[in-house]
């Protein structure tokens, strides 16, 4: 890991109040679709995913969000003011071992929830660039419909390349929604009877991960093998 030096260039809103932030590094540095930089701002040390593809990094993309809790709330307001200023702050990375592993011919299943999304645009991205063609399941959870910030560009995705299947899962039912409604695990129990021969890769919130892991596990036959999550080393 290193430390570099970054400026916000950029922030994109949007209605569900998820902001995708935008940093520029002073140096490039190479790091594995799935990895996760610790920003320094204000005295904190906070951990985000890089949403974006390792081909694509001349600017690292964040997502920040998506949560009333205080620390989602005090992060955005940083980044805006350093973006509003211009001021420069610290990063430490790459960090992570839960990263894309490339060379497996297995099938994938993603499985994000809420702003976990950024790790999974980030694996999502890679397979695209690559041109993996096994199949790649997403499944991804949120709260209300209102959450879903990149559903339209996933269902271009989806209808673009064949391999890709899109599936997203709201906790709570909406007059206007019409998809899977429920725990995200819960939609991925009902859709698969084996996923021993797959490729897992998880981020959410801590409880979804280790739910993900140890329900897939033990009734789903998925190997332990081929999990991936940086939440699993604190299970």
């Amino acid at each position: 890991m290193m430390i570099f030096n970054c400026k916000v260039k950029k922030i994109e809103a949007s209605d569900s109040h998820i902001y995708k932030v935008f940093i520029k590094s002073d140096k490039c540095f190479d790091y594995k679709a799935g990895q996760y930089v610790i920003v320094y701002l204000n005295g904190k040390n906070l951990p985000f995913s890089i949403a974006n593809c390792p081909t694509c990094n001349e600017l690292l993309e964040l997502h920040v969000g998506g949560s009333v809790k205080e620390s989602s709330i005090e992060a955005i307001t940083h980044f805006i003011n350093a973006f509003i200023y211009q001021k420069e702050f610290t990063i430490d990375a790459p960090h992570g071992e839960a990263w894309l592993r490339d060379e497996s011919l297995s099938p994938l299943l993603l499985i994000a929830g809420g702003t976990g999304l950024s790790y999974i645009n980030s694996i999502l991205s890679c397979c695209i660039s690559k041109q993996l063609s096994q199949p790649i399941y997403l499944y991804w959870g949120v709260n209300s419909c209102e959450l879903l910030y990149d559903d339209q560009k996933l269902k271009a995705l989806s209808a673009q390349f064949p391999n890709v299947k899109y599936v997203p899962v709201v906790e709570h039912k909406h007059t206007k929604w019409e998809g899977k409604i429920g725990n995200v695990i819960d939609a991925v129990m009902d859709d698969f009877a084996d996923l021993s021969d797959f490729d897992i890769y998880v981020c959410g919130p801590f409880g979804m991960s280790r739910s993900a892991k140890d329900i897939l596990i033990s009734q789903k036959k998925a190997n332990i093998g081929k999990m991936y999550s940086d939440a699993f080393s604190y299970t």
